[in-house]
């Protein structure tokens, strides 16, 4: 009997966080790092002198894996707030995110760029828009057993619930 009990981890929830959710499994946080392709401008004056403009860019329309991952992270999130739970604006909100990779992923994704795609999942479920997001805190780790995973942690901040603080 003591021997299942180390197969069992329980969590508890922090008292300073409103809601929180996540998963563990086979499907890993996209990142949008490319989500834009240059492309090449060109600017004709009066005299019919054209010019190549740099530094135009074009948005890349959303990846299959970036769309499945919105799509899941959604699924969970409607689960969590139900009707009247969505943070409204003009409220503010603080976002925790612990994202699990792998270790070969690890080096390759920069932690903002998985926090963005996160946020963008949860506009108009958890909140109206990520605008509303004044304080983020992403974790990104190798976790133990190799998984992929993340736990998000939202608390709609107020005067009296300021989150989880930090003193500096």
């Amino acid at each position: 009997m003591e021997k299942d009990k180390e197969k069992y981890v329980t969590f508890k929830q922090n008292p300073n966080i409103d809601f929180l959710f996540g998963y563990f499994g086979d499907l890993s946080v996209p990142t949008k790092q490319d989500g834009y392709k240059p492309i090449e401008t060109v600017q004709i004056d009066e005299d019919g002198v054209e010019t190549i403009l740099r530094d135009f860019y074009q948005r890349k329309p959303e990846t299959a894996s970036v769309q499945k991952f919105k799509k899941y992270i959604q699924e969970i999130t409607k689960d969590k707030f139900k009707e009247g739970d969505k943070i409204e604006m003009p409220n503010k909100v603080q976002v925790s995110l612990s994202i699990s990779l792998t270790e070969k992923r690890f080096f390759n994704v920069d932690v903002d760029n998985l926090a963005k795609t996160v946020l963008d999942s949860l506009n108009g479920i958890a909140f109206d828009d990520d605008s509303q997001v004044s304080s983020l805190i992403v974790d990104k780790h190798v976790h133990p057993m190799k998984v992929n995973g993340i736990f998000i942690a939202i608390t709609k901040l107020t005067d009296e619930r300021k989150g989880l603080e930090y003193k500096w």
